[in-house]
């Protein structure tokens, strides 16, 4: 089991001391941003983040930022070289070095995206929408059950979090319910997931979910449940300086060809990240 962790920590109020020391960090010149591969074709699999690490507490360390135009973003999903943004009532892709727009849709209203080698699956308010990867047209609708908090794919199955400590596991080429899974945990036995990346870890599928409302996420392993990691993602919180309810984690992407960097953005966020996981005690 992990250490015992402060799930509650909703935007700290930090003396102007500190406050101002965390900036500076956040915001020191970033490292050069790795260059983003070729397009791979559309229909590929994107396999999730291999990753080997005994390491179970994490922060978050700013590599890089990109000025953005304070959208509603509701999740954020790599494909080929471009990242495909979901801003509620727009789904967009962008280059994610500059922020230019390539190509965008609008679209009914929704929290999450997720690319599979069916195509790219957006869910919603009773809905799951099967896009095109690069037009973003839409291929087809299916009617869900849930609401959606988040989306990621884990090589197998669609995931989805629905704004509670649940989990649900939905067939990649149809969105149909195959089985939930609930959160195993006492430190977060009250945190409501939100955006939703897929990793695999050790060999083993597992999920990094944004816990709404806190400065964390938590690595949740899908045969199990139980939260085996966490990470304090202070250094981007405090850069942001979030200021109403909704500015919340909104998106993460992984970073091609890296040892498990992210980008990372937030409901109405000022800037895209590029993060490091770094261990911690």
């Amino acid at each position: 089991m992990i250490g015992a962790v402060k799930p509650l920590r909703i935007n700290r109020i930090l003396c102007p001391v500190a406050t101002a020391l965390l900036a500076l960090t956040a915001c020191a010149a970033p490292r050069p941003v790795a260059h983003v591969s070729p397009a791979p074709a559309t229909t590929a699999s994107p396999a999730p983040a291999a990753l080997r690490s005994a390491s179970r507490h994490f922060r978050a360390q700013v590599l890089a930022r990109v000025p953005t135009d304070r959208a509603d973003a509701r999740g954020l999903e790599l494909v080929g070289d471009l990242l495909v943004e979901d801003t509620g009532p727009v789904i967009r892709a962008v280059a994610p070095l500059t922020g230019e727009l390539r190509a965008q849709r609008n679209v009914p209203p929704g929290n999450g995206i997720a690319l599979t080698p069916a195509g790219l699956w957006r869910t919603g308010a009773g809905a799951a929408v099967l896009l095109d990867p690069r037009s973003l047209e839409e291929r087809r609708r299916v009617t869900i059950a849930d609401e959606s908090g988040g989306l990621c794919y884990d090589g197998t199955n669609l995931v989805q979090s629905d704004g509670t400590t649940r989990l649900l596991l939905r067939d990649r080429d149809t969105a149909a319910l195959i089985r939930e899974l609930r959160v195993v945990t006492r430190e977060w036995s009250t945190a409501r997931l939100g955006e939703l990346h897929c990793v695999n870890v050790d060999g083993r599928p597992q999920v990094w979910a944004a816990v709404t409302g806190t400065d964390w996420m938590i690595r949740v392993d899908l045969a199990t449940g139980a939260v085996v990691a966490d990470a304090d993602l202070t250094a981007v919180t405090v850069a942001e300086v979030p200021t109403g309810r909704d500015q919340v984690i909104g998106g993460i992407a992984a970073v091609p060809d890296t040892a498990g960097d992210l980008w990372l953005t937030g409901r109405h966020y000022h800037h895209r990240y590029r993060i490091g996981l770094q261990s911690r005690p």
